[in-house]
């Protein structure tokens, strides 16, 4: 079976920055499989190589402020994605490539599919305490979302709302 490591990156004192915090959150509860690890991390000052080391695949969620979407839209971001966004997400983009290309790495040890997840902030968002609306609606729906696409071969069949 695939080790496989679910990155919730987030900002715990900002409430639509904690959003991939909170998607882990909710990902804890959906899935339960001894082959999936679910980290909850700040998003800044973050080793994502010491991190990931070890797993096969990597799936990372956070939020974005692309300002191409709608404030609550669901993103799925490839590393050829990552230089397209603005915000956090692009800034890791070249750690993630770095992940994938940095001569010496023993290959066997790094990730051989990454994914990375996103709920878009829109450009004009603001550092509250209090999540938008349509950021709070969008967690459960990023979940299933990333559980229907990621691991939808482990799991039972289950309707999706």
């Amino acid at each position: 079976m695939i080790k496989t490591l679910i990155l919730g990156l987030g900002s715990p004192g900002f409430a639509d920055e904690r959003m991939g915090l909170d998607v882990a959150r909710g990902l804890h509860t959906a899935l339960s499989d001894p082959n999936i690890d679910i980290i909850e991390t700040p998003a800044s000052g973050i080793d994502l190589l010491g991190v990931v080391a070890g797993y096969r695949k990597v799936v990372i969620v956070d939020c974005v402020q692309g300002g191409d979407g709608d404030i609550g839209e669901l993103r799925r971001l490839g590393l050829e994605d990552l230089e397209l966004v603005g915000g956090r997400v692009s800034e890791y983009g070249t750690e993630y490539r770095a992940m994938v290309e940095i001569p010496g790495l023993d290959d066997a040890s790094m990730p051989q599919e990454i994914s990375v997840y996103a709920i878009e902030m829109g450009t004009s968002a603001v550092r509250s305490t209090e999540m938008l609306e349509m950021v709070r609606e969008a967690v459960p729906r990023l979940v299933e979302q990333i559980v229907r696409e990621e691991f939808s071969d482990r799991m039972p069949e289950r309707d999706w709302i």
